[in-house]
């Protein structure tokens, strides 16, 4: 049994490793009002994903993902799958049961369709696991010029791969008009294996969470409406183009994290319900500065001015290519 004060998880046992921090969303049953909330809020499906298509990925999935996360924790790991293949060519020569495998694929990529109410859609994979807990900064995406003019046809999905179940943490952007940068606090979801959720591409959102020995090994979609369409006639593959962006849209001075902070009680779950293992990666404590906010700088290994007029922010394509931007 675990007992929380204030927001902090105090462990009064060892027994009950299922239990859920009640300030982390459990997204179990659409028909719960708690889940039925944060979906509206955050215009997010929650669907199900079947026994055997999560038993082919997981399967298929490599031992040692192929590259890590691009931001400052490092702690992220992920290997992005060829364009072009759906969920039948990643696990193609994996033996399974063929039949009970299509039909859990089939019912995927129609629920899928069901709940963007789109018939002509590609998606995007990849295989995300977490090394340690420390909590990925705030970041969307794509580049904020691909939401602009596409936003509305690309969206991002996330479902786990074991029965760890998976954790993220979102946030709620506000209007442009009502943007006067107070910071807003994020709500972090537990999603169960079996489920997928989808939310629109331009969430804000980081994961960075571990709990349990396979690093939460999980699949990260992105879905893409009438890909086809904005091929022929833009001559641009949407698919090709996820890349974090941790600054804000309209000043890149200014990373995300500093206005979209983590929920409160976040810290007290570290190496209490979160594994954390330090030498694995950049312990949290080393990225708080003199606010005793966690830093988003994205590349140890670049020496980011403090002089914000010399400043250059550094962007990490998925695919491993990195862009230096000038912020003038």
């Amino acid at each position: 049994m675990m007992v929380i004060l204030n927001n902090k998880i105090s462990p009064t046992s060892t027994d009950d490793v299922n239990y859920t921090p009640s300030f982390i969303v459990e997204l179990n049953s659409t028909s719960n009002q708690r889940v039925q909330s944060f979906l509206s809020s955050y215009k997010g499906h929650l669907v199900d994903v079947g026994f055997f298509l999560l038993e082919g990925l997981r399967n298929t999935a490599p031992q040692h993902l192929a590259a890590r996360v691009g931001d400052y924790n490092q702690n992220l790991f992920y290997e992005m799958q060829d364009n072009g293949k759906d969920i039948s060519g990643i696990i193609e020569g994996v033996q399974h049961d063929d039949q009970k495998l299509q039909d859990d694929i089939d019912t995927f990529e129609m629920t899928i369709c069901s709940s963007l109410q789109h018939t002509n859609l590609t998606y995007r994979g990849s295989f995300m696991r977490t090394e340690s807990t420390i909590y990925q900064p705030a970041h969307v995406d794509y580049d904020y010029p691909i939401l602009e003019q596409y936003g509305n046809k690309l969206f991002l999905a996330f479902f786990p791969l074991t029965k760890e179940g998976a954790y993220l943490q979102l946030w709620q952007e506000s209007s442009e008009d009502q943007n006067d940068g107070e910071t807003v606090e994020g709500t972090v979801v537990f999603i169960p294996y079996g489920k997928m959720l989808i939310v629109p591409s331009a969430t804000i959102h980081g994961g960075g969470f571990k709990r349990g020995s396979s690093g939460n090994l999980r699949f990260h979609l992105y879905i893409a409406l009438e890909e086809k369409e904005v091929q022929n006639e833009d001559n641009i593959t949407l698919l090709d183009h996820p890349m974090n962006k941790y600054t804000e849209k309209d000043d890149r001075r200014h990373e995300l994290c500093e206005r979209f902070v983590d929920a409160e009680g976040l810290d007290s779950l570290l190496g209490v319900y979160f594994d954390v293992h330090p030498e694995a990666g950049v312990a949290s404590n080393d990225l708080k500065g003199a606010s005793g906010t966690i830093s988003c700088k994205l590349d140890p290994h670049n020496t980011v001015e403090t002089d914000v007029a010399n400043r250059s922010a550094s962007y990490v394509n998925l695919f491993g290519l990195s862009e230096e931007v000038e912020v003038m």
